[in-house]
């Protein structure tokens, strides 16, 4: 066998390989996530049995937690980038809406669509599942996704909405039919979707925790958004292969004006900075990081750990350690969140009351104080069992799970596919153990092909090596044959050729 064949062995070796890849889009399972934010643990309890029937609809063949343990503080990006990625802020630095890199002296602004998408906020370890998916061979698309959309490791969501953030104006009819026109795209289908919206969160801060607003809301336009979701999958023939896992970033409470905690009155404004560019305009007003001036943090301290509805926490001790909100140079060396739920935080009486006009509904607060931050979980595909109620678990096992549904491996994270393993069915848990125990057989069978085709290669060589050395000249010109090739042989080395 000469070297032209040990290539066309070679190429067809790769070409297999390459269709491996280019069809495990098709072949993976299929799964969206679907976030509806601010959407409570007990919401649905407060919407009448016979109300939101696709709700209903999902946990009567799906499974439903009691609720969900979040991750602090409880606002929208940092949760959004645990889901997606099984990490606790400190690890995947996305630490609130607002924060300070005090290294690049930077601030990320969550409403600003250049942070919606640069790397630098985003590529600092952790890795999305979009990101693990494509490794995988698959194919993934977001929708509006809060942290969502960055390139993370030179990768990104396959498909995207153009120039969008979480605050894009879309109605749920064209979010459900971008998602669907993905899934059902016949060059490029993704197999992992995003999906977001942004209520109940917004109805809640209007008119507050729980109101009436929320539950129709819940009654009307999310019932109705799921429904739309469902009769689209019906009609391209995906409803029963696809698993949907509906859950949200986080609870609500509500705003108590007599809870409000303004800073002037203990500490010099000249004494900190926060994780916000202007505290006035565009802090966050729940859980605030504070960080001293030089020599002041002492004074910061002492002077705030006796005011009454304040918890503060200092870096390093083992409260913000337990929180796994510790060790990252954009948490602050001080972190300050309301002691129960109502709480708030201004700089000064008149923030105050600019900021509070119109507001009721408000979140941010240490999940372990204040449980009505948890945020409700439910799931529904031929993963995961029928009619089930689960315990509550943690929003960083959300990762593993979509890992183990999707079929690929995770990256290094915080959950623990433990905690979730009970809420599949076991039959599937066994089906993916076999799909990856089939594809290891498959490559190394084709490794052994390889190696044999080498092995021949060489004896090949070796032999007709033997014939020159006894024959030495080529019959055709006369001209006598070198024993070392003028073109290096793709399976010979030379000394020289070694150094690199």
């Amino acid at each position: 066998m000469e070297h032209g064949t040990f290539v066309s062995a070679f190429k067809i070796y790769v070409a297999l390989l390459t269709f491996k890849s280019t069809s495990a889009s098709t072949s993976l399972s299929k799964l969206i996530l679907i976030s509806m934010d601010g959407f409570r643990y007990d919401y649905l309890d407060l919407v009448p049995p016979n109300e939101a029937e696709h709700f209903r609809y999902m946990i009567k063949n799906g499974v439903k937690a009691k609720s969900i343990m979040n991750v602090f503080p409880t606002a929208t990006y940092p949760n959004h980038y645990t889901m997606i990625t099984g990490l606790y802020p400190e690890s995947h630095g996305i630490v609130h809406n607002l924060f300070l890199d005090t290294h690049w002296n930077e601030y990320f602004v969550y409403d600003d669509r250049r942070d919606n998408v640069d790397p630098f906020w985003y590529d600092v370890g952790a890795e999305p599942i979009y990101v693990t998916n494509k490794k995988a061979g698959g194919s993934s698309g977001s929708v509006v996704w809060p942290a969502g959309i960055g390139e993370v490791k030179g990768i990104k969501p396959d498909r995207l909405v153009p120039d969008a953030n979480s605050f894009t104006e879309m109605n749920s009819t064209e979010r459900v039919d971008t998602l669907i026109k993905w899934f059902t795209d016949k060059n490029n289908p993704i197999n992992l979707g995003l999906l977001y919206f942004l209520e109940p969160d917004e109805t809640a801060h209007a008119s507050g925790a729980g109101s009436k607003n929320v539950t129709d809301l819940i009654k009307g336009d999310l019932n109705g958004a799921l429904g739309y979701l469902f009769q689209r999958l019906k009609e391209n023939n995906l409803f029963d292969e696809m698993n949907i896992i509906l859950t949200a970033d986080h609870g609500f409470v509500n705003y108590t004006k007599d809870k409000a905690v303004l800073l002037n009155n203990y500490l010099n404004s000249s004494w900190y900075k926060t994780g916000a560019e202007d505290f006035r305009k565009n802090g966050n007003r729940i859980s605030v990081n504070i960080f001293p001036e030089d020599g002041q943090e002492e004074n910061i301290l002492k002077a705030l750990r006796n005011v009454k509805y304040l918890k503060v926490y200092k870096k390093g001790d083992s409260d913000l350690v337990s929180l796994h909100y510790n060790s990252s140079d954009r948490i602050a060396p001080v972190v300050i969140t309301g002691s129960e739920e109502g709480v708030t935080i201004y700089p000064t009486e008149a923030d105050r009351d600019f900021h509070t006009t119109g507001l009721v509904g408000v979140h941010g607060y240490n999940p372990h104080l204040v449980p009505d931050m948890r945020p409700f979980f439910v799931a529904m595909g031929p993963t995961f069992k029928k009619d089930y109620v689960s315990e509550h678990f943690n929003s960083v096992d959300i990762y593993p799970l979509m890992c183990s549904i999707l079929g690929i491996e995770p990256a290094p994270n915080n959950g623990s596919f433990g905690n979730v393993k009970g809420i599949l069915r076991e039959k599937s848990i066994t089906d993916k153990l076999s799909v990856t125990g089939i594809t290891f057989l498959v490559i190394v069978g084709l490794s052994v092909t390889l190696a044999g085709i080498y092995a021949i290669c060489v004896c090949h060589n070796a032999r007709n090596n033997r014939r020159f050395m006894l024959h030495g000249n080529n019959r055709r010109s006369g001209v006598v044959t070198s024993l070392r090739s003028p073109t290096h042989h793709l399976l010979n080395s030379d000394d020289e050729d070694d150094e690199f």
